[in-house]
């Protein structure tokens, strides 16, 4: 699994965020899941690592403009809205565009790093349509996070009690 952010102005190529591997659980109508075990380690572009903290699953999306983790410990859920996840030779990939959503155990949803996303807009000049794709996503989300509606909240704690 590989994540990028927008390229800078002048530049073609997403920059490089993370890796990391996952084991692939399934597919189903929402999309494809992937598992990550508490302890793996997530490798950053700028050489640091991350241990993963928790057990968690992933759906990348059959389509949409976001990818979602589940964690098994505090119960909560995390989407980065980002480019449509796309299947490729070396693996899973996608481009972070900065704005983040939260689910947690309570309920309480969170939209969280519109400011990131702001100054991104300005400072990679990204496009107007994928400006666009981005906000409806966030809103879209942040209303089935909020009424847990599907895929959102039921599917991914299912698949991660399979894992």
């Amino acid at each position: 699994m590989r994540k990028g952010k927008w390229p800078l102005r002048g530049s073609a190529e997403p920059r490089p965020v993370a890796e990391w591997d996952a084991r692939v659980l399934g597919a189903d109508e929402f999309g494809t899941w992937l598992f990550c075990a508490e302890g793996e380690v997530h490798h950053k572009a700028n050489g640091e690592s991350l241990t993963v903290p928790s057990d968690g699953v992933q759906l990348l999306p059959n389509s949409g403009w976001w990818a979602a983790w589940w964690w098994r410990k505090e119960q909560w859920i995390s989407v980065d809205v980002c480019t449509p996840p796309v299947l490729g030779e070396s693996g899973w990939s996608y481009v972070d565009l900065e704005l983040d959503l939260a689910r947690l155990a309570d309920g309480t949803v969170l939209l969280v790093d519109e400011d990131e996303f702001e100054q991104a807009v300005v400072e990679c000049l990204m496009p107007v349509d994928v400006v666009g794709a981005a906000r409806a996503a966030a809103a879209s989300l942040q209303t089935m996070l909020a009424d847990a509606t599907e895929p959102v909240v039921a599917a991914g704690w299912r698949w991660l009690d399979q894992a």
